[in-house]
């Protein structure tokens, strides 16, 4: 199985995100070491690292966001895909 790598700004402080964090895991064990989350994936594993806590002006606006990389190692597209797809769910913010 090849490595899978992506980056994206989520709009979260850091704070925020650590919040966020148990429930997008779900079922997956986990530590922390500082701006970074290792976690396990079924029989493969997934780096996650913060960047620095950024700010987007529009207007009188500021809005938090940060970088945030993912480095999946030893799981399937399929299983990558999943684990996403679940992550994502708990970081959404609702809208109208």
């Amino acid at each position: 199985m090849d490595d899978i790598k992506y980056n994206r700004d989520m709009g979260f402080t850091h704070k925020e995100f650590f919040r966020l964090l148990p429930l997008a895991m779900g079922e997956h064990a986990y530590r922390i070491d500082n701006l970074s989350i290792h976690g396990e994936l079924h029989n493969g594993t997934v780096l996650i690292k913060l960047g620095p806590e950024q700010e987007r002006k529009i207007a009188l606006m500021r809005i938090p966001f940060c970088n945030v990389s993912f480095a999946f190692s030893g799981v399937s597209e399929e299983q990558q895909q999943a684990f996403k797809a679940h992550f994502d769910m708990h970081f959404q913010r609702g809208g109208g």
